[in-house]
């Protein structure tokens, strides 16, 4: 009697095995989900499908590439494996895939370099001689700068700024109107106050040399107070030999 029963129950049993089975493949839900993303320095799309049905693998997921890419062919670009039970699967239930190549970004073209144009540095060449000359350089009967002395000279020294120079010759003079011996000393004073001034102003020379020659060596005539005002002079000259 129980095998009678076995029997009979047998065939409703595996039908109803078999429907629920059916139940759970359709009621899954969509068995896989295509959609496109965006990835960096890709033109080309680029597309993400999941496979998630309970019957499904990662078979499926491949087909559903192929069959969106057709003839291009398939670049895998990324795998994700399922998960169970905090376990990962060697079954991968999500691909992310281009259809045909990767687009290969090109290096931006490099600017073409310029020829280096050689400049040829002259020397700066020196002011070699500079005068004070006239009445505005130095008070009467005196040796001692005036400022527009000192403004002169200060452009001198700009004019020879930096630059080794071998010897710098500072001459005074004088016009004819007193003592020869008063204009030798007072030309003499006047030379030493001015090479004295372009030595504390950082004129650079091996050796400096002053002398007075007092009215000698006139450049204009003494019978006139403008003559006499251009005799009455200082002379500076520098030598870079």
């Amino acid at each position: 009697m129980n095998t009678t029963l076995v029997k009979y129950l047998r065939a409703p049993l595996l039908g109803a095995f078999v429907a629920l089975l059916a139940a759970c493949t359709t009621q899954s839900g969509p068995t896989y989900t295509l959609h496109a993303v965006t990835v960096p320095n890709q033109k080309v799309p680029v597309y993400r499908v999941s496979c998630d049905g309970l019957l499904e693998s990662s078979n499926s997921c491949v087909r559903v590439a192929e069959e969106t890419c057709k003839e291009n062919g398939v670049t895998l670009l990324e795998s994700i494996d399922r998960v169970d039970a905090t376990v990962p699967k060697a079954d991968p239930r999500e691909l992310t895939f281009l259809c045909g190549k990767p687009a290969v970004q090109q290096p931006a073209p490099q600017p073409a370099a310029q020829p280096v144009v050689k400049q040829d540095v002259q020397p700066v060449a020196p002011q070699r001689q500079m005068v004070l000359q006239g009445d505005a350089n130095f008070a009467t009967d005196s040796s001692t700068l005036s400022p527009t002395a000192k403004a002169s000279l200060d452009r001198f020294l700009s004019a020879n700024q930096g630059i080794q120079l071998r010897r710098v010759i500072v001459t005074g003079y004088t016009d004819s109107t007193a003592s020869e011996a008063h204009n030798l000393e007072l030309s003499r004073a006047r030379a030493t106050t001015v090479a004295q001034y372009l030595r504390d102003g950082g004129l650079q020379a091996e050796q400096f040399y002053t002398q007075g020659k007092g009215s000698a060596d006139p450049v204009a005539s003494n019978a006139t107070a403008e003559g006499r005002a251009q005799n009455r002079r200082v002379e500076a000259s520098v030598r870079v030999e």
